[in-house]
């Protein structure tokens, strides 16, 4: 499940190693301590028992949680049940008052769980058909009823204890359970030299431990030095596995947390993107929405959203009964400007114009460039005779302009026609080609003067 760097393995392995070593020889001088005597104390027998028939089942959730999320191999099934049967076995024992009841399902959670180990040396496809038809349910039924029977009917129960002495078969039971929790403890350690994955060696050192009390068991009595020792062993076994997948839960948490906070910077840094795209899409979108409706050089309306613009004011016009007018205007000379200061001189010229036009208009009107050197104002709610002053003030305001050509400054004019709805025309393309008329009259009378259309269009 879990694999790490060797230095960090021969670390680990060191430490595991020494807390075994100090159970190993803790029990010695434990043993000696009670060399003859007895050391009977049921409260604390049941509370370590309790709390280890607790942890082995706590284990097995813990196991089965992650085995759920595919973390852990199917072979786990076996180590589940095995802690199952175990933990379900030694809470009975635990609070059993029979000395034989009391014997026997502690045997039978050592036969059980051995066994069940052992089975972890079985091939995957064994294990998978016993995961899937959830062997761990079966185990802890089969393991109730045997506990639930053992002390409801005591006098079922085989003769486990005689005379302060362990009968045949209560050693046979835990000679057979220390073997079998020896045989699985090999499949761990094989597994670990292979693959240096540090679950094998928790386990490897679970077995043995469990190996070791369940051969112990032949060379203890009841309550001795001997017998305090294997219980010790077992519950040093069950703490061993229970701190290793708190640690390994809690590296997992970290590993979590880790991922969360590289994905909530992920998400951070996309976001930021989006945004960035989003901004820059909605600027494409704006320019591109300028370049559909203005003119590129002068920034003004271009034709066609004039034609949008005029047709809205032309209804407006007639629903609200108001005048509208119109200025044509033209830049004099200006194909004579093109030819001598060239077509960079000449977008200046436009552009120049195209400022102060727009710059002397009030906020109601607007002007959009028509094509070439021609320009076309739109006055709103203006009558013919409004128009004509407003068109006279731009006169004055453009040839008291000059434009920097290089080195040399130009002054300009322009030429105006006149043109209003309805009092001159009843229609856009009347109004357009009186406004036309009336500017090339201007030019013909001599440029920088305006001009007005003084009859109707048809």
């Amino acid at each position: 499940m879990n694999t790490y760097s060797s230095g960090a393995m021969r670390t680990y392995n060191a430490l595991l190693f020494s807390v075994i070593l100090s159970i190993l020889i803790g029990g010695v001088f434990f043993t000696a301590a009670f060399p003859q005597g007895q050391s009977i104390h049921y409260p604390l027998h049941t509370f370590i028992e309790s709390l280890g028939a607790f942890i082995a089942l706590l284990i097995a959730v813990l196991i089965l949680m992650l085995r759920i999320y595919n973390r852990l191999p199917v072979r786990y099934v076996w180590i589940v049940s095995a802690l199952v049967g175990m933990g379900v076995l030694d809470g009975f024992h635990a609070i059993s008052q029979d000395i034989q009841a009391f014997i026997w399902l502690h045997s039978l959670a050592m036969l059980f769980g051995g066994l069940i180990f052992a089975f972890i040396w079985m091939p995957n496809a064994l294990s998978q058909w016993c995961h899937d038809h959830h062997l761990p349910i079966f185990v802890f039924a089969i393991t109730f009823l045997i506990g639930a029977l053992s002390l409801g009917f005591p006098h079922l129960v085989p003769l486990m204890s005689q005379e302060s002495e362990f009968t045949l078969i209560a050693s046979a039971l835990n000679l057979m359970a220390g073997g079998l929790f020896l045989i699985a403890a090999l499949y761990f350690y094989f597994e670990y030299r292979q693959s240096r994955i540090r679950d094998n060696s928790i386990f490897a050192s679970h077995c043995l431990l469990f190996g070791i009390s369940g051969l112990l068991f032949e060379f203890s009595t009841p309550w001795d030095g001997v017998w305090w020792y294997w219980h010790i062993l077992r519950f040093a076994a069950y703490s061993l596995v229970l701190y290793y997948f708190f640690m390994l839960s809690h590296a997992e948490e970290r590993q979590l947390q880790a991922l969360n906070s590289e994905l909530e910077e992920q998400v951070g840094r996309r976001t930021q993107q989006l945004r960035k795209e989003l901004k820059e899409r909605e600027r494409i979108e704006k320019e591109l929405k300028h370049l559909a409706t203005h003119d590129p050089l002068t920034g003004l309306y271009n034709r066609n959203e004039l034609e949008r613009r005029i047709t809205d004011d032309l209804a407006r016009a007639d629903r609200y009964v108001h005048s509208l007018a119109i200025f044509m205007v033209d830049i004099d000379h200006f194909k004579a400007i093109n030819d001598h200061y060239g077509h960079a001189g000449g977008d200046r010229v436009l552009r120049s114009v195209a400022f102060e036009l727009e710059r002397s208009l009030r906020k109601t009107d607007y002007v959009a460039r028509f094509g070439g050197e021609e320009f076309l104002v739109v006055l709103p709610e203006t009558s013919h005779a409004m128009a004509v002053e407003l068109g006279e003030r731009l006169l004055l305001q453009i040839s008291s302009h000059q434009a920097q050509l290089g080195d040399e400054s130009v002054t300009l004019t322009i030429s105006i026609g006149v043109a209003s709805y309805p009092a001159i025309a009843k229609g856009w393309d009347d109004l357009l080609d009186a406004a036309d008329r009336a500017m090339y009259q201007a030019k013909h009378d001599g440029r920088n003067c305006l001009r007005s259309a003084e009859q109707l269009v048809y």
